[in-house]
């Protein structure tokens, strides 16, 4: 889809999901990568820190729980989050190369260069690359919409947009709750199907969206391989 009918869509709906951005064998390779993560990084709690130059040498697993967020937000979560540095995999890995084609995508919608937040002394953001992973057993974010960031970069005149790439398919890797998006017209939209692996979901992060509680019928186990996985590419803003 060009990026003008993409604009157009995000416009008038808040959303816009390209199926088949990635087929499902490159999806299954990044999904591979992921698990290779989660079984040989330990997992942090939310409240340790880190500084996304350590992110070139080793990704950072945390846990996303509680009734509010980093921030102070309202919005109650469980979750795993993996961040990796741009530089981790090798350069011409399927990771690599999607993340890099997503990024590029993000700066063509939000009208940037087309490499911002991979400089960020110069930038004065950072690409934040992650992994979020609701396990089985309850994992869910509320209904919210995102406050902080369209402030910062509104302060940039950055537009904010989200992008996120689906790696699982709902009825095979989890059962009940997923994705959502209240689209402009108070609907709520569901982001994945029997079918969403590999398919790209942009939308305006001002308007409401969530994940709904994941196989609550399972015990949680931050180890479990199900549930529901997706990969962000969004931009942090360096602190000072």
């Amino acid at each position: 889809m060009e990026i003008i009918k993409i604009e157009q869509e995000v416009k008038k709906n808040g959303y816009c999901i390209l199926p088949n951005f990635l087929n499902k064998n490159l999806a299954m390779e990044i999904r591979d990568e992921y698990f290779k993560i989660q079984e040989n990084y330990t997992l942090h709690s939310q409240t340790e820190k880190f500084h996304y130059e350590e992110l070139s040498n080793h990704p950072w697993r945390k846990t996303t729980v509680g009734s509010s967020n980093g921030l102070g937000e309202n919005i109650s979560q469980i979750l795993q989050t993996s961040y990796i540095g741009e530089s981790f995999f090798t350069k011409n890995s399927t990771i690599s190369r999607t993340i890099k084609k997503t990024i590029e995508l993000r700066n063509n919608l939000t009208k940037m260069d087309i490499n911002f937040g991979s400089n960020p002394n110069e930038d004065g953001y950072w690409n934040a690359i992650r992994f979020h992973h609701y396990p089985p057993g309850g994992g869910h974010m509320s209904q919210h919409h995102d406050m902080h960031f369209p402030k910062i970069l509104s302060s940039s005149n950055i537009p904010f947009a989200q992008l996120s790439i689906c790696l699982t398919n709902k009825g095979e890797h989890f059962k009940e709750g997923g994705g959502f998006i209240i689209n402009k017209s108070g609907d709520k939209i569901y982001v994945e199907n029997n079918n969403s692996m590999g398919s790209l979901v942009i939308f305006d992060g001002s308007i409401d969206h969530g994940v709904d509680d994941i196989d609550r019928n399972k015990v949680l186990d931050w180890s479990n391989k199900l549930g529901r996985i997706a990969l962000f590419t969004g931009l942090y803003e360096v602190l000072k």
